[in-house]
């Protein structure tokens, strides 16, 4: 998993300017116009957003199929973390990223508006090479791999929700007790936000995967609970 201070020093190397602090591990904007001129420069969308293609860019071939190094996390949870920052484009374009998890499901929208947090799970889980439920409901998820008893690092977590449900992986608990998940289309994109657990309606693992050893760690959060995955 590539840093942002990574990307700023990727940059620097490359001859673009991430600003007077240079690597600071910030996004900035000075970085932001940087990757923006380097996307551009090799044909890619002019958008501060760093996804796989982008990284491979930047540093080569081998960032696709990058393992973690000594976290014990799993790896379609680090694949997944590439993706943070995806969002929606809005008005008549649609995020080619989201438009792409679609295809490799199999499924026939072609809009970024329809939810796709199941979308968003079923790609990274089949980008992984584990077998997803290949269905655009989050709650398809509730008939899929081994039910654990309760949360893990890196396990599928299905809520529910007016008018429907929402899907994701578990990264954490804050200190509150909240459930911290990664998910796509949680307030129209990818990134980690804090779920009342007595929405969750299960907890699910990929079969014949090895589970997680310790507790599930604490994790930062600004408290706001998610309120919007439709």
């Amino acid at each position: 998993m590539k840093s942002i201070a990574d990307i700023q020093r990727r940059l620097l190397a490359l001859g673009y300017s991430v600003g007077k602090s240079d690597v600071d591990g910030i996004m900035g904007p000075s970085t932001e116009r940087a990757l923006i001129a380097f996307k551009v420069k090799n044909g890619l969308q002019a958008r501060p957003f760093v996804g796989p293609i982008t990284l491979e860019k930047l540093f080569g071939h081998q960032v696709a199929g990058q393992k973690p190094l000594g976290t014990g996390e799993a790896r379609w949870l680090t694949f997944a973390r590439r993706y943070s920052g995806l969002r929606e484009i809005k008005g008549k374009n649609h995020a080619p990223e989201i438009l792409e998890m679609w295809k490799t499901l199999g499924l026939l929208f072609k809009d970024d508006e329809t939810p796709w947090c199941a979308g968003f799970v079923g790609f990274v889980l089949e980008s992984s090479g584990i077998a997803s439920t290949r269905s655009g409901m989050a709650r398809s998820y509730e008939k899929w791999g081994v039910n654990l008893a309760k949360a893990a690092v890196g396990c599928v977590v299905t809520f529910k929700r007016t008018g429907g449900g929402h899907v994701g992986f578990v990264v954490g608990r804050d200190a509150k007790g909240n459930l911290m998940v990664l998910g796509g289309n949680q307030a129209d994109a990818v990134n980690i936000k804090p779920f009342a657990v007595s929405r969750a309606t299960g907890y699910w693992w990929p079969k014949g995967e090895p589970l997680p050893e310790g507790a599930i760690p604490t994790v930062r959060s600004d408290g706001k609970l998610s309120t919007n995955e439709a």
